[in-house]
């Protein structure tokens, strides 16, 4: 608040915590130099986000009472050096990443995805052989081209402020995006072309840009975390990890392409995928992205929704828990199928009973069943993303009975619903929240005065639960079954176009306009 004397000679500000991050930095100018010693480092634009300072400092974990004091010393005797804010790469290259998460997910992602759900539909049949590229190509831009994107783009940009640093050569950070960007169009047409001559060229050259991009990825957030002088903390473990599953899937998904390119028989190529597939959605889904949802969720969920903290703290046993499981999963799962011998199966199942375990015990770990003290319109879809997180890991212990009880080898059905549940449940509303709540405040935009995005909630659980049940059902009715699942895709593409248009039209709002990938400086020129 500002007080101000009867002839208006001597102005007194005092601030307080519920006191705006933007209104701190209007009436002292000044005292953007303390925020972005405490880790604002551009959040928020020129004036900074709307939050205020309470959530500042929880966020940040900086000592509000010192923080005050800091900034009313600022406010009480300015400091003769003048600040002057100026945008730098650093603070705009997450939205280069997430508009191009946007633009694939609602074309060649959901939007493909969703016509070739509608063509099993109307097949009545998932394996139809006819289908296998655009449906690996549909994979293949959704981990890279959705969850890539997205965790590479929040990377860059929340993790030196995490560490309250600077990002380390962002330059290779810019270069990064074109090497992944031009992967994936590479990989999605080596998909499409094979087995022609031209998609082992375009194979070669997608497995190369991609994990010259996950490398430089790696090597900037080391070389910032180098950089910092905060203490580690133990969610660290968990993206530090996620980070070596995520080179091990991109090198295995080069190499699961050449597999398929050069299998020599339908019934080779069928063996092929059947012993690579399975490990690399594994590592890609469990090892990579739910890992860097789990260490993301730890330093930022709480915080930001003001969730206490757990009575007991069990990061160490679900660190261990996911990566345990994981491994034992692959493990078993490869010699199962290699040796056919009975007790790899044991080991199997052992991996997927621990699977819901790990789930619950993140759930609990993070509070997202609490009462958030610092409520958002965002909250909701991180709720029912561990909501989706424990059905789908619960899924897992049933499916060698389900396979027994159906007659299946193998229930590709099954194995199918609970991948939904995952990739799209989990992985995808954790996307859809997080960054329709960390886009306003980087906007410097006040989320109360916008959407509730109750619609697109509503409509993406609506056909996400639709496909999990349908898909289930297809063994059972498919006469029923077939003919609904088809829609569901759209059901989801529609959610998803519906957030897809707010979140870019608040990235457009900053003064700068610089998120334009085509006025973007080349690659190496900004460092």
């Amino acid at each position: 608040m500002v007080l101000r004397g009867d002839k208006g000679d001597k102005v007194m500000s005092q601030i307080t915590a519920n006191t705006s991050v933007a209104d701190i930095v209007k009436l002292c100018p000044g005292a953007r130099r303390i925020f972005d010693e405490y880790g604002l480092k551009g959040c928020g634009g020129e004036h900074g986000p709307t939050e205020p300072l309470r959530f500042f400092a929880a966020v940040h974990q900086a000592n509000l009472d010192e923080l005050l004091w800091e900034i009313n010393a600022e406010m009480e005797k300015p400091s003769a050096r003048p600040y002057a804010y100026k945008e730098s790469l650093q603070d705009y290259i997450y939205r280069r990443f997430f508009k191009a998460g946007v633009a694939i997910v609602l074309t060649v992602g959901c939007l493909w995805g969703a016509i070739n759900l509608l063509q099993i539909g109307l097949g009545k049949n998932f394996l139809q052989l006819r289908l296998l590229s655009p449906i690996h190509a549909h994979a293949h831009a959704m981990i890279f081209g959705w969850v890539g994107m997205f965790v590479m783009g929040f990377a860059y940009q929340s993790f030196p402020r995490f560490k309250n640093t600077t990002l380390s050569r962002p330059g290779l950070a810019n270069l990064s995006f074109y090497l992944l960007g031009s992967g994936i169009v590479a990989g999605m047409a080596a998909e499409i072309l094979l087995p022609t001559p031209v998609s082992f060229v375009l194979g070669a050259f997608s497995g190369a840009m991609e994990i010259a991009a996950v490398v430089i990825f790696m090597s900037v957030l080391y070389r910032t975390a180098r950089k910092s002088i905060e203490p580690h903390n133990l969610y660290e473990k968990f993206i530090a990890s996620s980070f070596i599953w995520f080179l091990l899937g991109t090198v295995l998904e080069a190499v699961f392409f050449f597999a398929k390119a050069t299998a020599h028989s339908e019934h080779g190529l069928i063996m092929r995928i059947a012993v690579i597939d399975g490990p690399l959605r594994d590592i890609q889904l469990l090892g990579f992205a739910a890992l860097i949802i789990a260490g993301v969720s730890q330093r930022f969920v709480p915080h930001v929704y003001g969730l206490r903290k757990p009575e007991h703290d069990r990061q160490t046993l679900i660190f261990w828990l996911i990566n345990g499981s994981l491994l034992l999963n692959i493990i078993s799962y490869v010699l199962l199928l290699t040796t056919h011998k009975v007790y790899f199966a044991i080991g199997l199942e052992l991996a997927y009973m621990l699977m819901p375990l790990w789930a619950a015990l993140l759930a609990i770990q993070i509070g997202v069943f609490q009462k958030p003290t610092q409520p958002d319109r965002t909250f909701k879809f991180v709720r029912a993303a561990y909501v989706w997180l424990v059905i789908a890991c619960g899924m897992m212990p049933f499916f060698p009975l389900y396979g027994f009880l159906t007659h299946q080898v193998f229930a590709h059905t099954y194995m199918g619903s609970h991948r939904h549940a995952f990739t799209v449940g989990f992985i995808s509303m954790m996307i859809l929240g997080v960054s329709s709540r960390v886009v306003p405040i980087l906007a410097g935009i006040d989320a109360k005065q916008m959407n509730s995005l109750w619609a697109p909630f509503l409509l993406f659980n609506a056909g996400c639960a639709g496909r999990v049940v349908l898909q289930v059902l297809t063994d059972f009715v498919p006469y029923v079954a077939y003919p609904l699942i088809g829609f569901t895709g759209f059901i989801e593409l529609s959610a998803l176009l519906w957030w897809g248009i707010e979140l870019w039209r608040t990235m457009n709002v900053t003064r700068t306009r610089r998120t334009n990938v085509v006025r973007a400086p080349f690659p190496l020129a900004a460092r």
